[in-house]
């Protein structure tokens, strides 16, 4: 822990910041439970308070959780429920700034939705956070000299002489090759289609449907208990699944893209 930063003073923070991190049951917010809560409360005169709190979540933990974080339900025996820790985190996290990474779309909302199940209201303001994710992807714009030095692994140069067009256009040039390389399925021209078709280049939807979406070059799920879960890893852990979609009522693109992922696992 980086115990010399005193964060909350360089930010000019009033109030305390408590930076933490939630491993869950699964992905879904409206049911999934918490299993651990780690944070670290910065108060601003510099002093810290950190807990790691191990939580039984009254319901079965999913394999696909199981797989990323290693916590089986077994682990969990005899730990405090949610609600019979609630109180004492409710008044440790309530009233402050909040940060972490992608707190904003996942551990925030789905905090609240715990303590909303015990009867408090765990209230917060999009003031009163701090999202690493949200920054980085602000301070970080994909302009082509990122892109450049992300997949060529060097700076483009910057030499006035230069034809910038052309230098441009072979960094450009360079790039699609080495995303080519990195990223199988930009070698479906399919592929390449639904993500330029996309509102929202971050979350290209993978069919028409809706029910998958691409991210980082692979097919995720976005809906059922797979939801935001790779199609190539759900081909592996529950191909039954898989091959019940194929035998579904559901459209030809998104049988193409279930047949893909199974003929790779």
């Amino acid at each position: 822990m980086l115990k010399n930063i005193n964060i909350a003073r360089r930010l000019k923070l009033k109030k305390p910041l408590i930076i933490f991190d939630l491993e869950t049951t699964g992905p879904a917010l409206s049911y999934d439970r918490i299993i651990e809560i780690a944070y670290v409360k910065i108060f601003p005169n510099g002093r810290r308070m950190s807990d790691d709190l191990y939580l039984d979540p009254e319901m079965e933990i999913s394999k696909e959780s199981i797989e990323i974080h290693g916590i089986k339900n077994s682990m969990l025996k005899g730990n405090p429920t949610f609600r019979e820790k609630a109180q004492e985190l409710w008044e440790i996290l309530r009233g402050c700034y909040y940060g972490g990474f992608n707190i904003t779309n996942f551990d925030l909302p789905l905090l609240r939705r715990e303590f909303i199940r015990v009867g408090l209201d765990f209230d917060y303001s999009s003031n009163q956070i701090i999202d690493s994710k949200l920054i980085l992807q602000y301070m970080e714009p994909r302009t082509l000299s990122y892109a450049y030095k992300y997949y060529c692994r060097k700076e483009r140069s910057s030499r006035p002489n230069l034809n910038t067009a052309q230098v441009d256009v072979d960094a450009a040039l360079e790039i699609l090759g080495k995303q080519i390389s990195k990223y199988s399925e930009i070698k479906d021209i399919e592929f390449i289609n639904e993500i330029h078709k996309a509102k929202d280049p971050e979350k290209a939807y993978a069919s028409s449907t809706r029910k998958f979406y691409w991210h980082e070059g692979k097919a995720y799920f976005s809906f059922s208990r797979y939801k935001d879960i790779s199609l190539n890893r759900v081909a592996k852990l529950d191909p039954k699944f898989m091959k019940w979609l194929l035998a579904s009522d559901f459209p030809e693109d998104l049988k193409h893209i279930v047949a893909k992922a199974l003929k790779k696992k």
